[in-house]
């Protein structure tokens, strides 16, 4: 059973992570002209954000 704070800390801690994949994402379409990497790169990082966090939900 997870605390709120840890509950919270987690929620953090994966907005943190989406923000990373989200500017690789940005960099993949702008620098490196990779249009399908960075889509796919940015929707990973999305749906791995919401599925831990809607399954951590749940969980508690």
């Amino acid at each position: 059973m997870l605390t709120t704070f840890e509950y919270l800390f987690f929620v953090l801690f994966t907005i943190f992570a989406f923000t990373k994949a989200l500017s690789y994402g940005i960099y993949e379409i702008k620098q490196e002209n990779n249009k399908i990497g960075g889509i796919f790169v940015i929707l990973v990082g999305l749906f791995a954000s919401i599925i831990s966090n809607v399954a951590l939900f749940f969980n508690k």
